[in-house]
């Protein structure tokens, strides 16, 4: 292996992957967020389910999904972070920096305030189908009375469906 070559293996040793997504339930007047942390092999290394007693709108949870990954991560002390998630709209607003929607435009300047709190900080848009993990939690934390957060001790269900992702898609960290 080249000197760049293991540089380059370095820096991706380095990044976290958050992945992001929110779910509502109507009937039950909830939210749920589904935050997942994998390092660049794809393991997962934290992962946290957010619950709200509130009637929410697709946008608005999503960028609070966005915006507690950001939380999560600089609560860690993780300085290199990429967050994915599903909800276009979301992600293209942060990108641009400007011209957000009126109901999430706070949401969004309080994302761009944490970003700078890190060393790299991005944001990438992906598909619901490698996105499954997130959403899955994300429905989970819907049905939940607390939010949870996990480090080390994850649900089987989330270990299976963590591996099976791997296996679909790779690399994680771009």
């Amino acid at each position: 292996m080249s000197g760049q070559q293991a540089r380059n293996e370095q820096l991706k040793k380095d990044v976290v992957c958050l992945y992001t997504d929110a779910a509502i339930s109507a009937k039950r007047i909830r939210t749920g967020q589904g935050i997942i942390a994998r390092n660049w092999k794809g393991k997962i290394m934290r992962a946290k389910g957010i619950v709200h007693q509130r009637n929410g709108t697709a946008s608005t949870e999503e960028a609070f999904a966005v915006r507690n990954a950001l939380l999560m991560a600089k609560q860690a002390g993780w300085k290199k972070i990429i967050v994915h998630s599903d909800y276009k709209s979301v992600v293209e607003q942060i990108n641009r920096c400007s011209d957000y929607e009126y109901n999430i435009a706070t949401i969004l300047e309080d994302v761009q305030d944490l970003r700078t709190d890190f060393d790299r900080c991005s944001f990438v848009f992906i598909s619901r189908a490698t996105n499954e993990i997130s959403h899955a939690l994300a429905h989970f934390a819907v049905k939940l009375v607390h939010s949870i957060e996990s480090e080390n001790d994850f649900p089987i269900w989330l270990i299976e469906l963590g591996i099976r992702e791997m296996r679909v898609v790779s690399p994680f960290c771009n």
